[in-house]
């Protein structure tokens, strides 16, 4: 019997994709009357250019729309079946501390690696430093997204 130790939670990735999207075409729609307010309208003494500020906020709402839009396709695979599952004893732990905490374990042959800032905050990352829950010996079952060459966890149960 196994105990659910983390499960990622998907469920406002659509929505937040859609939002940005959405402010991303607003901004371009509206842009001739917010540069007139901006020019015009405003009263600073030190004005930024328009449309170093107008880029920098659009490239910003674009960037967060590809983010989403990232996490709402990998949703799509869990949600379709796309993903593996293994389950054994963690193998072979090594954690290294530096400006972050960077942790790999093996489990049944599978290499896992993920990192506390460079994985993705949907993902398991161990975060929880003073968690007993990655141990060696410990049996756990582990359902994962395979990209590129990591294996990214969204799913972990542990043996009871």
């Amino acid at each position: 019997m196994y105990e659910l130790y983390f499960q990622s939670d998907f469920s406002g990735t659509r929505l937040g994709f859609y939002f940005s999207l959405v402010c991303s075409v607003l901004l371009i729609l509206c842009c001739p009357n917010i540069k007139y307010w901006y020019e015009n309208k405003l009263q600073f003494e030190k004005k930024v250019n328009f449309w170093f500020g107008f880029l920098f906020v659009f490239g910003f709402f674009v960037m967060q729309s590809l983010s989403f839009y990232c996490l709402v396709l990998k949703s799509n695979d869990i949600d379709s079946g796309n993903y593996s599952t293994v389950e054994g004893a963690i193998e072979d732990i090594q954690i290294v501390e530096r400006n972050s905490r960077e942790e790999a374990f093996t489990v049944d042959g599978v290499r896992f690696k993920y990192n506390d800032y460079g994985t993705e905050n949907s993902f398991f990352a161990n975060r929880k430093h003073d968690s007993d829950t990655i141990q060696e010996g410990r049996v756990v079952k582990i359902a994962y997204l395979r990209e590129g060459n990591e294996n990214l966890i969204f799913e972990l149960s542990v043996k009871k």
